[in-house]
């Protein structure tokens, strides 16, 4: 009973700070990415400073572990909050997707039976004067002999402009219908374009937060924080011949002043 009652508490204890390695890796990255927007100066440099303490807290947890010898359960909870988190994010960008494509066609909808009721209202109104003026020069009509009646030469000429007004609206409608419904297209194009970026960034950071699980490549420049580059440059360290301890090997403040006092 008593082994079994260790063993859980060491799973619980590992499934713990697996999450909460995840979350600080995450929240690392974050900060990673505030940084590399901002130029150079104070505030970047303050950033950089947060960045280092979130590594020597991901140092910390690997070590309590370590101690612990629960490396395997906390690794396994850490990937399973990295699946967790990219899941939401990308159930989060599909429900935008979607909510915008609703909109979309919504509006194109909307937009269709508005210039239908319009062409409708346009030619009722032409077919009530072709039928008023109709009726007017038919009563001068004698034996079904056409053209009688003073109106009878005006009928041709009515009917011509009635006609004309008739196509202009149909071609009016047609056209704001087919504006809506380029509109309403390219506003669903830019939605899925945006929901794309926000899956794609969700991806990123899900990778970045799973990186400390897995080897580090080999890069061109030292892998270093910039306050850890400051550092060096002001004690005369060496990057090329630190050995980082922080995330993915990457050298820290605290690796420089060792290898500065060694």
């Amino acid at each position: 009973m008593q082994q079994q009652a260790t063993q859980s508490a060491q799973d619980f204890y590992g499934q713990s700070i697996g999450s909460l390695k995840s979350q600080v890796q995450e929240y690392r990255s974050q900060l990673e990415q505030y940084s590399q927007q901002l130029p150079e100066g104070d505030a970047q440099a303050q950033i950089q400073e947060m960045v280092d303490s979130y590594i020597e807290l991901e140092n910390s947890i690997d070590q309590a572990a370590q101690d612990q010898g629960v490396e395997d359960t906390m690794n396994q909870a850490a990937q399973q909050t990295q699946q967790q988190i990219q899941q939401t994010a990308q159930g989060a960008a599909q429900q935008a997707q979607d909510a915008a494509g609703q909109a979309a066609g919504q509006a194109q909808q909307a937009a269709g039976q508005v210039a239908g009721q319009a062409q409708d209202a346009a030619g009722g109104a032409v077919q009530q004067a072709q039928d008023t003026v109709g009726g007017l020069t038919g009563g001068q009509q004698q034996g079904g002999q056409g053209g009688g009646g003073p109106l009878g030469g005006v009928t041709d000429q009515v009917g011509q402009v009635a006609q004309g007004v008739q196509d202009t609206a149909g071609q009016a409608a047609g056209q704001a219908q087919e504006a809506a419904g380029q509109a309403a297209q390219q506003g669903q194009q830019a939605a899925g374009q945006v929901a794309q970026q926000g899956q794609q960034a969700a991806g990123q950071a899900a990778q970045q937060a799973g990186g400390g699980q897995q080897g580090g490549q080999q890069q061109q420049q030292p892998n270093a924080t910039q306050a850890a580059e400051q550092k060096a440059q002001e004690l005369g360290v060496d990057l090329s011949q630190v050995q980082g301890s922080g995330a993915q090997g990457r050298i820290t403040v605290r690796d420089v002043i060792s290898a500065a006092n060694q």
